[in-house]
């Protein structure tokens, strides 16, 4: 094997700022998103017993980490109040109309649900880059729905500049990645 043969075809970088994420349940997570994961997978394992020792196989269970979206919140809290009463349509603390309006909820932000598709669901993507900023790889996400939201901290010692972020973690059934 020549040393010509070993080297990688491709010897670019990846970038971490060199992505895009869309969600058309929340289209202002486009504008504000600052960072976004590519969830990580992991397989569960059948244990075989022999008289000796344990013996692991491949499992068939595909087991995704979630996906986690740190955002910039406007100062009329819109995203963050949409993902708040997205969540909160899903588990109906007060009263079942509660869940009854996330159709509302999610005509309100112009998806299309089909009969098919359980209102508590929406699709994602998130769009890497390459260093020319062309678009490369996509990562479909589908059925995903949020998890946890996380909490604003107001500070009244922070200066003007200092612009308030919010964590939120989705649970998903699968994703797809595609070639641009």
């Amino acid at each position: 094997m020549g040393a010509t043969t070993r080297n990688p075809s491709n010897r670019d970088y990846l970038q971490s700022t060199k992505f895009k994420f869309n969600m058309a349940r929340l289209p202002g997570a486009t504008y504000f998103c600052q960072t976004v994961n590519l969830p990580g997978l992991s397989l569960t394992e059948v244990i075989r017993p022999t008289p000796f020792i344990d013996l692991y196989m491949p499992g068939e269970k595909l087991i995704y980490d979630s996906l986690n979206l740190t955002f910039l919140i406007n100062e009329d809290l819109s995203d963050w109040e949409q993902m708040h009463d997205w969540i909160r349509a899903m588990t109906f603390p007060r009263e079942f109309e509660e869940y009854a309006n996330l159709g509302k909820l999610s005509a309100a932000s112009q998806i299309r649900v089909g009969s098919r598709t359980p209102p508590q669901y929406t699709d994602a993507s998130v769009t890497i880059f390459t260093n020319k900023n062309n678009p490369q790889i996509r990562v479909n996400f589908k059925d995903l729905f949020p998890t946890t939201l996380g909490g604003i901290q107001f500070n009244a010692m922070d200066s003007a500049e200092n612009i308030l972020t919010c964590d939120a973690s989705f649970k998903f059934s699968y994703y797809n990645i595609e070639r641009v």
